[in-house]
């Protein structure tokens, strides 16, 4: 029987709001409901004086936040580690239903145990629904007759709704249901139901690579693609974690400075998705360095200024979308060159796991930073925003180093190897 694309695109779905409406779940329950009168007791002194000084200047629920984020994100890029070179060994089906159970049952967990240790683990079961959905793409296309770019774009699609529904989902659930257990255990179903339609994606599938061979070429390939490619993958990587900083700092600042209830805060989350979206739709006609540079100034001055300028939900809703946008267009620049300059090389495959990666280490360094420097009291929480909209600006020293050009072709490879590397064009 020929396989179906739908239980892929449905899985897709359900993973990413279990996932995105556990982060918000916690973020209210552990920063939004923080008790300054009665903080917890930390384990050791060091820890106690860090969170008595972050409630003392009033920045304690921007640290959970951007902590919280920085954990999940470092569980992801840990089970990257394991999950990309496990996608060559397992198939798709089980990979699916490892990530859903695994995701479900930390859903649970975080009432009885420590939520943070159990956000991480989360985190590393979440990245092998990612390494799924990478693997997945190609095998659906020649099952179903698609087209690459067809799948691939039905599963990011997908993937984009499940976050913006995760996402309102968690913070509905945290504003309506006022029993812990009650929120998790709607999104405990969610993953069960999840778990089961999982064992549906089962296209055909090449012969296993074994687990050593694929870690191997992961950790060859990651060296081989950063030296030839640096400016592009460092570029991209501050980008995405600049973007992902701004939009939980200014969902806080909602919050705090403009007294937005969160269920209405996170419309803010939402509005930056939308921007992204038109952003790639509007990449094709920015392709010139230039206007790859322009983008992200704009960045930088949205960034900058939103504390300024947003004063309300209207302002706030215009300079989330213009945010999305001018981070998501001159991005998608940066890395469509990555993907045809490994494609070019016959790599393919290659080159999305790299970037992957290499996001994931940027939105944790830059997430976690941010954490650390609003707990120790060296950056108040309207300078994370001047902080985002410095590092914009080192993107675009970053680009100048690209030398982007709109030549795509067999030639890519070389050209942008060369560029990246400060070998000029004619060498």
């Amino acid at each position: 029987m020929r396989p179906l694309l739908w239980p892929a695109l449905l899985v897709t779905i359900l993973t990413g709001m279990g996932f995105a409406g556990l982060k918000f779940v916690l973020i209210g329950e552990i920063a939004l409901d923080f008790d300054r009168e009665n903080p917890p007791h930390m384990a050791y002194a060091w820890m106690d004086q860090i969170l008595h000084n972050a409630i003392r200047l009033d920045i304690v629920d921007e640290a959970i936040t951007q902590g919280l984020a920085a954990v999940l994100t470092s569980g992801v890029l840990v089970g990257f580690l394991i999950n990309s070179p496990l996608a060559g060994a397992w198939r798709v089906s089980r990979l699916f239903v490892i990530s859903s159970a695994l995701v479900a049952v930390g859903t649970l967990l975080t009432l009885r145990f420590n939520p943070w240790l159990i956000a991480w683990l989360v985190g590393i079961a979440y990245g092998t629904a990612c390494a799924a959905r990478g693997k997945a793409v190609p095998l659906l296309a020649a099952a179903t007759g698609r087209s690459n770019t067809a799948v691939s774009g039905l599963i990011n699609a997908s993937l984009v709704i499940s976050l913006l529904l995760g996402t309102f989902c968690g913070m509905q659930l945290h504003a309506h249901l006022q029993e812990k257990w009650q929120r998790h255990a709607v999104l405990f179903v969610f993953m069960v139901i999840a778990t089961l339609i999982s064992f549906k994606v089962d296209p055909p599938e090449p012969k296993p690579i074994p687990f050593t061979t694929g870690m191997r070429d992961l950790l060859r390939g990651t060296t081989t693609m950063f030296r030839g490619y640096w400016a592009l993958l460092v570029g991209g990587g501050l980008a995405w974690g600049v973007a992902s900083a701004a939009v939980l700092a200014s969902f806080i600042d909602a919050i705090t400075r403009l007294n937005l209830k969160p269920e209405k805060a996170v419309f803010l989350v939402i509005f930056p998705m939308v921007g992204a979206i038109l952003g790639n739709l509007a990449s094709h006609k920015m392709e010139r360095r230039r206007w790859v540079i322009l983008g992200y100034l704009g960045l930088a001055a949205c960034i900058y200024f939103f504390q300024y300028v947003v004063q309300g939900m209207f302002t706030g809703a215009v300079m989330m979308l213009v945010i999305g946008f001018c981070f998501a267009a001159p991005t998608n620049v940066l890395d469509a060159r990555l993907l045809a300059a490994a494609a070019a090389e016959g790599q393919p495959g290659l080159g999305s796991t790299v970037m992957s990666l290499i996001h994931n280490c940027f939105i944790l360094l830059i997430g976690s930073g941010l954490s650390l420097a609003l707990f120790l009291g060296v950056m108040t929480a309207a300078e994370q925003f001047t902080s985002l909209a410095a590092v914009c600006v080192v993107i675009c020293v970053v680009v100048l180093k690209t030398q982007i050009k709109d030549r795509v072709g067999p030639g890519t490879a070389t050209l942008v190897k060369r560029q990246a590397t400060g070998v000029p064009e004619g060498a």
